[in-house]
């Protein structure tokens, strides 16, 4: 299971053509098919983005479905500023560590073993979703969320 999601990965990712789209609307998308009235957004309108869509598409969705998987309320926000683009992400759930912020990110690291009661996760969600931020020239951080979960912070170059 481990070795055909990261498979899966590769493969799309190198398939992937680049094109311009709306993130905006591509994140409002996402929310929808989540049917969560606990997830909140500030989302900017008309925010587009060079890029392969498929693996933006997939970083949101790893990201809400860790969100949803721990966490009950969820805020999502968009906002330009700069020439950056800023997605943020933060949920209730019980958070990180903060000395574990440098580890999550790292291929199959779970970060203890009462959250891997789901035999479906292999650790690869925040890893494919740093390395597709990353391969388009941008940034992932964490934070604590003012919520009190994990706050995933994306910055994009436009």
């Amino acid at each position: 299971k481990m070795l055909n999601e990261y498979l899966q990965f590769t493969s799309t990712g190198a398939k992937d053509k680049t094109e311009t789209f709306d993130i905006s609307e591509l994140i409002e998308e996402i929310i929808k098919k989540y049917e969560n009235e606990n997830i909140k957004t500030k989302i900017n309108k008309k925010i587009y983005f060079n890029g392969r869509k498929n693996l933006i598409t997939r970083c949101i969705n790893n990201l809400l479905d860790n969100s949803v998987k721990y966490g009950e309320k969820i805020s999502i926000d968009l906002e330009k500023k700069n020439s950056v683009i800023l997605i943020s992400i933060e949920d209730d759930g019980p958070g990180v560590d903060k000395s574990e912020f440098q580890n999550i990110t790292k291929p199959f690291y779970k970060i203890d073993k009462s959250r891997s009661d789901s035999k479906s996760s292999v650790g690869l969600g925040l890893s494919i979703s740093s390395d597709i931020i990353k391969s388009h020239g941008g940034d992932i951080k964490f934070n604590k969320s003012k919520l009190g979960g994990l706050k995933v912070i994306i910055s994009l170059p436009f």
